[in-house]
């Protein structure tokens, strides 16, 4: 065990209670009970994690005296299940499978969720490659049922005819029929490509998939490391060199995924990388927060008018909670693939930095971002969309599967109550990935708590 774990666990290990019951996790201020209201008062820590803390539940007991959990506030675990089982069989089964492929000209289209209207019909590969594993996904994940991998294959076919282009990448946009409209722009369609190929091979054992989800990887590893690589694609043109948290929380977790059936070690380098830029470089974790653009040197851009890119977006010196918890449990489930205790506790330590920083309870609640430090200070922060909800509750269930922590469950209950409050869900437009990464995803946690009748892994306790 390195010092750097020994450290943490130790920290970890100082608050756990007797009998096996549940624990709060390392690097967040110790607190005594019934502090958690003043949390943002004017004895709050002052680390960047200025946050309206959740008012906790008025049920007095979260845990069975055996040290498992049947209940995250006045809902039963089975009851989240069912909220969760209902999203994946209307909002995600149903609706994908009614409305999102294209039965004419292969690949996938994204209607609206309300309207079941498409905007466009135009086929981005960021969209395909998410629709492509979704239904690998389900097929792999959910009842191996026929239909999702029809759906699946008819989608791998097309793109693989239609949306390869010259280097190892795949074109940003097509017209329905396929007509080319951008050639290789986007990252992201690289890199959700990997994705929804490396599913489908693992659903199919198609060597093509394998082949092009490992030769498209390193190309868009060449293309976000080039000194001339300019970020285009999701969002405007940026300087030379940009280094943006999305790009490694993109591509993690489709490597996570990867290799846990499909051992390379190029794929392993890469994906250490990834986590390395996330905890070392992007992660302040000294001031609580993570930013979501570095320049070239992987330093913050200067605050003057030489880093003024765009009047209506600059995301210079943005904080971009969204970015940050997905970053969280993408670094968690990377721990958990290589067994890495030390990785995991600084996951959970960067989700619970994220949402003491990004949580407010204004309105409805719901996470928001920030123009940079000074505007977390004041608490100036923007919504953020609904949909990310989804994340930050996928988050605080990863936590509970392998802690029972307090913490994590007083967040589960505070985000899902947020949820419940939106009277048509948590929608926006077309979702592609937040919904059904977020539901899926939950589900099989639920899953396996269940199978343990309500008691954490022993993953931390090895």
């Amino acid at each position: 065990m390195s010092e750097g774990e020994k450290i943490r666990r130790r920290s970890f290990l100082s608050s756990v209670a007797t009998g096996g019951m549940a624990f709060s996790l390392p690097m967040l201020e110790e607190r005594p009970a019934g502090a958690a209201e003043q949390r943002s008062g004017a004895g709050a820590s002052n680390r960047g994690e200025v946050r309206e803390s959740p008012a906790r539940s008025a049920l007095p007991c979260r845990m069975n005296l055996d040290g498992s959990v049947a209940r995250i506030g006045k809902w039963r675990l089975g009851e989240i299940e069912r909220w969760y089982e209902e999203q994946l069989a209307v909002d995600t089964i149903a609706f994908w499978q009614a409305h999102g492929i294209d039965r004419e000209h292969g690949g996938y289209l994204r209607p609206d969720k309300k309207t079941k209207a498409c905007q466009t019909t135009d086929k981005d590969l960021y969209s395909q490659g998410r629709l492509l594993w979704l239904f690998s996904f389900l097929h792999n994940n959910f009842g191996k049922d026929p239909e999702h991998l029809a759906a699946a294959r008819q989608g791998k076919e097309a793109l693989v005819r239609q949306g390869r282009v010259a280097g190892g990448h795949w074109g940003t946009l097509y017209s329905r029929d396929w007509k080319p409209k951008e050639g290789f722009l986007d990252i992201y369609a690289d890199v959700y490509m990997v994705l929804g190929l490396q599913e489908y091979y693992k659903a199919t054992g198609d060597d093509e998939a394998r082949k092009l989800a490992l030769e498209t990887t390193l190309a868009a590893t060449r293309t976000v490391l080039a000194p001339e690589y300019l970020g285009a694609g999701h969002g405007p043109v940026y300087e030379p060199g940009i280094k943006r948290l999305g790009t490694w929380v993109h591509l993690l977790f489709p490597l996570t995924q990867f290799l846990s059936h499909t051992p390379d070690e190029r794929l392993e380098r890469i994906a250490r990388f990834c986590v390395r830029s996330i905890l070392t470089r992007h992660w302040q974790r000294d001031e609580g927060f993570a930013w979501e653009c570095l320049d070239h040197l992987y330093q913050p851009y200067s605050r003057d008018y030489l880093s003024q890119w765009t009047k209506d977006y600059d995301w210079a010196h943005q904080i971009l909670g969204w970015h940050t918890i997905q970053a969280a449990f993408n670094v968690m489930f990377e721990a958990l693939r290589l067994d890495n205790r030390e990785m995991f506790y600084d996951g959970l330590a960067l989700g619970f930095q994220t949402l003491r920083a990004h949580w407010s309870s204004a309105g409805n609640g719901g996470p928001q971002e920030f123009d940079g430090p000074e505007s977390l200070k004041q608490r100036a922060g923007k919504p953020e969309p609904d949909a990310a909800i989804y994340d930050y509750l996928l988050f605080t269930l990863l936590a509970i599967e392998h802690t029972l922590s307090p913490d994590a469950i007083e967040w589960f209950e505070t985000i899902y109550a947020a949820a419940l409050r939106r009277p048509e869900g948590i929608y926006t437009g077309s979702l592609t990935l937040h919904e059904p990464r977020g539901v899926m995803l939950a589900l099989l946690i639920l899953k396996r708590l269940k199978e343990r009748n309500g008691r954490s892994s022993s993953f931390l306790q090895r």
